[in-house]
Protein backbone atom coordinates (compact mmCIF):
# COMPACT_ATOMS: atom_id res chain seq x y z
CA UNK A 1 0.00 0.00 0.00
CA UNK A 2 2.61 2.05 0.36
CA UNK A 3 4.33 1.70 -3.08
CA UNK A 4 1.26 2.73 -4.26
CA UNK A 5 1.02 5.73 -2.81
CA UNK A 6 4.58 6.66 -3.37
CA UNK A 7 3.99 5.57 -6.83
CA UNK A 8 0.98 8.45 -6.55
CA UNK A 9 2.86 11.11 -5.19
CA UNK A 10 6.03 10.28 -7.21
CA UNK A 11 3.54 10.88 -10.48
CA UNK A 12 1.82 13.69 -9.10
CA UNK A 13 5.28 15.38 -8.44
CA UNK A 14 6.74 14.33 -12.03
CA UNK A 15 3.48 15.67 -13.65
CA UNK A 16 3.90 18.91 -11.84
CA UNK A 17 7.35 19.38 -13.09
CA UNK A 18 6.59 19.07 -16.37
CA UNK A 19 3.72 21.45 -15.99
CA UNK A 20 5.97 23.79 -14.85
CA UNK A 21 8.23 23.36 -18.33
CA UNK A 22 5.43 23.25 -20.49
CA UNK A 23 4.14 26.54 -19.14
CA UNK A 24 0.96 25.44 -18.06
CA UNK A 25 -1.05 28.03 -16.27
CA UNK A 26 -0.76 27.59 -12.44
CA UNK A 27 -4.21 27.42 -12.06
CA UNK A 28 -4.60 24.04 -14.03
CA UNK A 29 -1.96 22.53 -12.27
CA UNK A 30 -4.37 20.33 -10.47
CA UNK A 31 -6.24 19.13 -13.39
CA UNK A 32 -2.92 18.13 -15.37
CA UNK A 33 -1.63 16.69 -12.12
CA UNK A 34 -4.89 14.37 -12.00
CA UNK A 35 -4.48 13.79 -15.49
CA UNK A 36 -0.65 12.12 -14.96
CA UNK A 37 -1.77 10.81 -12.14
CA UNK A 38 -4.83 8.84 -13.86
CA UNK A 39 -2.03 7.42 -16.37
CA UNK A 40 0.35 5.72 -13.99
CA UNK A 41 -2.07 4.47 -12.06
CA UNK A 42 -4.07 2.98 -14.56
CA UNK A 43 -0.84 1.61 -16.10
CA UNK A 44 -0.08 0.40 -12.99
CA UNK A 45 -3.30 -1.55 -12.23
CA UNK A 46 -2.83 -3.21 -15.92
CA UNK A 47 -0.29 -4.51 -15.21
CA UNK A 48 -0.64 -5.56 -11.64
CA UNK A 49 -3.55 -8.09 -13.62
CA UNK A 50 -0.61 -9.24 -15.21
CA UNK A 51 -1.44 -6.96 -18.79
CA UNK A 52 1.51 -7.05 -21.25
CA UNK A 53 2.81 -3.35 -20.35
CA UNK A 54 2.36 -2.21 -24.05
CA UNK A 55 -1.22 -2.77 -23.69
CA UNK A 56 -1.47 -1.56 -20.26
CA UNK A 57 0.22 1.75 -22.04
CA UNK A 58 -2.29 1.63 -25.09
CA UNK A 59 -5.54 1.78 -22.14
CA UNK A 60 -3.75 4.23 -20.43
CA UNK A 61 -3.01 6.39 -23.14
CA UNK A 62 -6.88 6.46 -23.84
CA UNK A 63 -7.57 7.63 -20.62
CA UNK A 64 -5.56 10.37 -21.02
CA UNK A 65 -7.01 11.37 -24.06
CA UNK A 66 -10.61 10.96 -22.21
CA UNK A 67 -9.41 12.62 -19.36
CA UNK A 68 -8.02 15.46 -21.59
CA UNK A 69 -10.08 16.34 -23.55
CA UNK A 70 -13.12 15.99 -20.53
CA UNK A 71 -11.09 18.87 -18.85
CA UNK A 72 -10.58 20.83 -21.89
CA UNK A 73 -14.53 21.12 -22.81
CA UNK A 74 -15.17 22.18 -19.17
CA UNK A 75 -12.54 24.67 -18.49
CA UNK A 76 -12.34 25.58 -22.31
CA UNK A 77 -8.76 25.58 -22.64
CA UNK A 78 -7.10 23.54 -25.22
CA UNK A 79 -6.93 19.46 -24.97
CA UNK A 80 -2.89 19.49 -25.41
CA UNK A 81 -2.90 21.21 -22.12
CA UNK A 82 -3.67 18.13 -20.30
CA UNK A 83 -2.62 15.50 -23.03
CA UNK A 84 1.14 16.48 -23.33
CA UNK A 85 1.88 16.51 -19.07
CA UNK A 86 -0.34 13.20 -18.46
CA UNK A 87 1.65 10.88 -21.09
CA UNK A 88 4.71 12.16 -20.06
CA UNK A 89 4.88 8.95 -17.36
CA UNK A 90 3.90 6.74 -19.85
CA UNK A 91 7.39 7.38 -22.06
CA UNK A 92 9.70 4.99 -22.78
CA UNK A 93 12.72 6.66 -21.53
CA UNK A 94 13.83 4.05 -19.26
CA UNK A 95 13.64 1.19 -23.05
CA UNK A 96 15.14 3.88 -25.10
CA UNK A 97 18.32 3.99 -22.52
CA UNK A 98 18.37 0.43 -22.38
CA UNK A 99 18.19 -0.10 -25.70
CA UNK A 100 21.06 2.13 -26.48
CA UNK A 101 23.01 0.84 -23.48
CA UNK A 102 22.60 -2.47 -25.14
CA UNK A 103 23.62 -1.42 -28.74
CA UNK A 104 26.69 -0.05 -27.16
CA UNK A 105 27.64 -3.24 -25.41
CA UNK A 106 26.70 -5.23 -28.06
CA UNK A 107 24.42 -7.37 -26.86
CA UNK A 108 22.13 -7.90 -29.80
CA UNK A 109 19.76 -9.88 -28.08
CA UNK A 110 19.11 -7.56 -25.32
CA UNK A 111 18.89 -4.81 -27.94
CA UNK A 112 16.61 -6.07 -30.13
CA UNK A 113 13.89 -7.22 -27.12
CA UNK A 114 14.56 -3.58 -25.36
CA UNK A 115 14.21 -1.76 -29.08
CA UNK A 116 11.37 -3.57 -29.70
CA UNK A 117 9.31 -3.06 -26.80
CA UNK A 118 10.48 0.94 -26.53
CA UNK A 119 8.76 1.40 -30.02
CA UNK A 120 5.79 -0.83 -29.46
CA UNK A 121 5.05 1.02 -26.19
CA UNK A 122 5.53 4.69 -28.10
CA UNK A 123 3.12 3.11 -30.66
CA UNK A 124 0.68 2.55 -27.87
CA UNK A 125 0.83 5.92 -26.65
CA UNK A 126 0.25 6.82 -29.98
CA UNK A 127 -2.35 4.26 -31.08
CA UNK A 128 -4.05 5.01 -28.05
CA UNK A 129 -4.50 8.79 -28.32
CA UNK A 130 -5.41 8.32 -32.42
CA UNK A 131 -8.19 5.67 -31.72
CA UNK A 132 -9.66 7.92 -29.29
CA UNK A 133 -9.84 11.36 -31.08
CA UNK A 134 -11.24 9.29 -33.75
CA UNK A 135 -13.69 7.39 -32.31
CA UNK A 136 -14.89 10.54 -30.78
CA UNK A 137 -15.00 12.41 -33.95
CA UNK A 138 -17.02 10.25 -35.47
CA UNK A 139 -19.53 10.18 -32.66
CA UNK A 140 -20.04 13.85 -32.30
CA UNK A 141 -20.26 14.23 -36.72
CA UNK A 142 -22.77 11.20 -36.08
CA UNK A 143 -24.25 13.27 -32.98
CA UNK A 144 -24.80 16.37 -35.29
CA UNK A 145 -26.57 14.65 -38.16
CA UNK A 146 -29.06 12.79 -35.88
CA UNK A 147 -29.92 16.45 -34.49
CA UNK A 148 -30.16 17.88 -37.93
CA UNK A 149 -33.21 15.35 -38.54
Amino acid sequence: MITILLQLLCSLLMTCGFCIIFNVPSRKFPLCCIVGAVSWMSYQAFTFLEMSPVFSTFISSCLVWLFSNIFARVFKETSTMFIIPGIISLVPGAGTYYSMLAMLEYTNKSFGETVKETILTAGAIAAGLLLMGSVTGVIIMITKKINRL
